[in-house]
């Protein structure tokens, strides 16, 4: 059985780490599942997409990936402290930057904005995106549901 990522993560100390996201029963990620013949080479790009939508606003900087056909590969760097830094404007920015405001699937620029002071105005709902935005875990839960929802 794999160890969990919160026993293997150090808490304090940036680290360098190679993570991978395997899927489970005969699911295919992208390229031609020999299974029922579909291509799913599409995924790839959403995959890369949404990584460098998601890194810039997390505590991680990814230095390296792979997309293989069942499972893809991260080498990233995360520093677990970095959210401390970050002020409250910042992590609103970033929340939204990461998570945008959207309307039936759309994203509405304009509402970010408006949505940034709402959270600035609930400093609970602040620091709940502070922890998210400097966990790995999140980060990597975050790109993986991204993916899911999309297939669907």
């Amino acid at each position: 059985m794999a160890t969990p990522r919160h026993l293997l993560v150090d808490p304090v100390n940036e680290c360098d780490y190679h993570l991978v996201s395997r899927c489970v029963r005969r699911a295919f990620l992208c390229g031609v599942d020999d299974h029922d013949g579909r291509d799913y080479s599409h995924r790839r790009g959403w995959l890369v997409e949404r990584m460098r939508q998601l890194a810039p606003r997390f505590a991680v900087d990814i230095y390296a990936y792979t997309v293989l056909s069942n499972h893809f590969h991260l080498v990233l760097r995360h520093d677990p402290l970095a959210h401390r830094d970050w002020s409250d404007e910042e992590v609103a920015w970033r929340w939204f930057e990461a998570f945008p405001p959207s309307e039936k699937g759309a994203v509405v620029e304009e509402l970010k904005p408006e949505r940034r002071e709402l959270m600035l105005g609930d400093p609970k709902r602040v620091a709940r995106a502070r922890c998210t935005l400097g966990s790995m875990s999140h980060f990597m839960k975050h790109l993986r549901i991204t993916l899911l929802s999309a297939a669907l």
